[in-house]
């Protein structure tokens, strides 16, 4: 496990009245809109998505400044990032989207891709995620 794994950084911040949104929690079972409260949290959460080797950073780096991050945002995923160096030994988790095998590099990471997913959120599902933050 590289030293960033281990390490979730989450922010909890309170919704303005101004601030009208539903909650935007994504159930396993009934998928995203499963609740229909109004969000009073706002919660943010960085976390490491995948490993990768020198190549596949800079690839990753490439696809996001050539718009795929504005396409991600599109379809309501996030895509802020970050590339940290990583000191443990990782294999490189990259898929090659055009490949018909779907099999991972698998060689040396060097690098944790840190992914930002930011959310509102009722009282309830604030509960349940910090519940979840916790347990791990």
């Amino acid at each position: 496990m590289c030293e960033f794994c281990a390490k979730t950084e989450v922010t909890v911040e309170k919704l303005t009245e101004e601030e009208d949104t539903s909650c935007e929690w994504i159930s396993e079972e009934l998928g995203p809109g499963a609740c229909d409260e109004p969000a009073v949290y706002a919660v943010s959460e960085w976390y490491v998505e995948e490993h990768l080797c020198d190549v596949h950073s800079l690839v990753t780096e490439k696809e996001m400044a050539e718009g795929l991050g504005d396409l991600l945002d599109s379809v309501g995923f996030r895509s802020q990032f970050e590339l940290r160096p990583i000191e443990q030994a990782e294999t490189c988790e990259y898929f090659a989207p055009d490949s018909a095998d779907w099999e991972p590099c698998g060689k040396k990471a060097t690098h944790a891709k840190y992914i930002l997913d930011s959310s509102a959120v009722c009282a309830e599902h604030a509960a349940d995620m910090q519940r979840e933050t916790d347990e791990s």
